[in-house]
């Protein structure tokens, strides 16, 4: 059944391919419009998605309402969105998400599953999919460790899961696992797509579950 909205949350964890994934879907959906025919297309960044608590996570101050609170205003945005346009009977809203509630519940932490199923069956409501990336440790080491030694995320922000490159790696090792558990628990629609060899597959199987 054609719905009028089509929205995506990409989850993994760092290092894995959710940026490069997301960029080429947006730049794939708007390719394949018509001139004049590009319909509301909402890519919600970590910058939203998860940005907002970064500095009460470093200050030590963030709660699980704070969190929560955080969780709720996007979801009423998305529910905006969806009820806008319940009066088409095609396609008509494209929302992409990097990262949300399941990363939340590992990093910063400070919720748990209990709290945030409510949510994740909302979502789920609005027919909002589940796309979970997931790859090998020497992957996560040679595409997110390895390239990013210089980098502030390395240098500063990564620091409070390990000293050396070699601690941090096993920290998002183990987390990717803690995210599988919660990606089977999910109420929504799933796609899990493991090691990224062919990213042209990767893409039009990830663009297919997106849009249908």
């Amino acid at each position: 059944m054609t719905t009028s909205f089509k929205a995506l949350l990409v989850e993994g964890t760092s290092g894995v391919g959710k940026s490069t994934l997301i960029d080429a879907l947006i730049r794939q959906h708007v390719n394949s419009a018509q001139p004049r025919k590009i319909r509301s297309l909402v890519h919600l960044a970590q910058s939203h998605t998860y940005g907002p608590l970064a500095a009460p996570e470093d200050l030590g101050t963030l709660t699980t309402e704070v969190n929560m609170q955080h969780l709720h205003m996007i979801l009423q945005s998305l529910q905006w969105l969806y009820a806008a346009v319940q009066e088409h009977a095609k396609p008509w809203c494209f929302v992409i998400l990097d990262t949300l509630h399941l990363t939340h519940c590992v990093r910063p932490g400070v919720v748990r599953w209990s709290d945030v199923e409510a949510f994740d069956r909302a979502l789920a409501g609005l027919g909002c999919k589940l796309c979970f990336l997931h790859a090998q440790p020497h992957t996560i080491w040679e595409r997110g460790i390895v390239p990013r030694a210089n980098e502030q995320f390395l240098q500063q922000y990564a620091r409070k899961f390990g000293h050396t490159p070699e601690q941090i790696h096993r920290y998002f090792v183990r987390e990717q696992e803690r995210m599988l558990e919660l990606f089977a628990r999910s109420a929504m629609a799933k796609l899990r797509i493991e090691e990224i060899h062919d990213d042209d597959s990767v893409l039009s199987d990830v663009f297919r579950f997106w849009q249908s």
